[in-house]
């Protein structure tokens, strides 16, 4: 299982350090911010189809074999970018990327699931990809100092080379059944027999996410905007990003605290807390807060939605479409991004950032409420 989670933590990096690798884009690519938007966005499709062809892959091939060779692709992809220098070609390399690491991820995403505590084991991964992601930024930023940019951009190739290394920890028999998803049992749904909560956990997911990576993938740009040197910006990300972990130490803790609803309240509290500082931080100490609640609430909101999905799904259905719908917000993010800043100025993002996250907890909120009526009409029915 140490393996797995290890696997699962590196196979996010990329992603999750865009902002980064966006600002290298505009100082040595010379692209434009709509161009990077739209870069971000087509990594972020890749993934998409990387969940779709890795959905359909799962059942079909050995999990170690599948990691191996998406591992392998993933290594190509990374070392090809480095000397990619025209918008179309460094689009095509970042979505084979994207396509490619998001494979790696729900595979093993799976093989955590099958944990006999799923939700220590994504805590863990969680918690592991966030000192992973704060010192791969600092890596990042070293080699840009010292190594070049084509060097830089292709050493995601290494995270991959190093997952290949720890599959050879895994079990070779691993691979997919037919059998019901491990979520769900017992659920609200069952009892009610409705599937408005899992269907709003699975909406809010995707919405929430759109939230986030509407404005993640340009935070970069908008620490240089408050005049953070890239340096300063760069050692600000990697911290905040170790200190998010304790967005994914709340939900193992704590659970649900008595409320889900309760929670995600506070989730969509401090993502709009984040937003706010990230407007406000002209400093290296709030711009780190304001990266370090982002990320946290990303980590909170991906635990609660993914758990209002699962814990309300009795058929699984919704519960094995979790890591599309994740997919489908990070492309979707950056894409109303790029459309926006085609037509206004890169504080838009901030604006726009927390109405999907406002709906999603709506969705919520309304699902809770009509279970609730439901379950009191059949109780008041069984009663009679």
């Amino acid at each position: 299982m140490a393996a797995s989670t290890l696997i699962y933590a590196l196979s996010v990096v990329l992603l999750t350090v865009s902002p980064l690798l966006a600002g290298l884009y505009v100082d040595q690519v010379k692209l434009s911010i709509s161009e990077v938007g739209w870069i971000l966005s087509i990594e972020q499709s890749g993934a998409v189809v990387g969940a779709l062809f890795a959905f359909w892959a799962t059942s079909r091939l050995r999990w170690k074999t599948l990691i191996i060779l998406a591992s392998i692709v993933a290594i190509l992809a990374n070392v090809a970018t480095g000397w990619m220098a025209g918008f179309a070609a460094l689009a095509v390399t970042r979505f084979v990327s994207g396509m490619a690491s998001n494979t790696v991820t729900l595979v093993t995403s799976c093989l955590l699931a099958r944990s006999p505590q799923p939700d220590r084991a994504f805590g863990a991964g969680l918690l592991v990809s966030c000192v992973i992601n704060a010192l791969w930024v600092w890596l990042l930023n070293t080699a840009r100092q010292t190594l070049g940019y084509e060097a830089t951009i292709g050493s995601g190739a290494l995270l991959f080379a190093i997952a290949i290394l720890l599959s050879l920890f895994l079990p070779k028999d691993a691979s997919g059944s037919k059998e019901t998803s491990q979520f769900g049992a017992a659920t609200t749904s069952d009892r009610t027999g409705s599937a408005w909560p899992a269907r709003a956990g699975l909406a809010g997911l995707v919405l929430f996410g759109i939230s986030l990576n509407i404005v993640w993938g340009f935070v970069e740009r908008l620490g240089s905007a408050n005049g953070l040197s890239s340096n300063d910006v760069a050692w600000a990300l990697g911290l905040g990003l170790l200190t998010s972990g304790l967005g994914a130490l709340a939900p193992a803790l704590l659970g649900d605290a008595g409320s889900r609803v309760r929670m995600l309240f506070i989730t969509t509290f401090v993502l709009f807390t984040g937003l706010s500082l990230t407007w406000w931080s002209h400093d290296v100490i709030m711009f780190t807060v304001s990266v370090s609640l982002l990320a946290g609430a990303w980590n909170m909101g991906l635990a609660y939605y993914m758990a209002q999905t699962s814990s309300n799904d009795g058929s699984g259905h919704y519960t094995r479409a979790i890591y599309i719908a994740i997919a489908a917000s990070q492309s979707l993010g950056p894409a109303l991004a790029a459309v926006l800043l085609e037509r206004a100025k890169l504080v838009s993002v901030l604006v726009v950032s927390p109405i999907p996250a406002a709906i999603a907890l709506g969705l919520v909120v309304l699902a809770a409420r009509n279970n609730r009526q439901i379950w009191t009409r059949r109780s008041i029915q069984n009663a009679r």
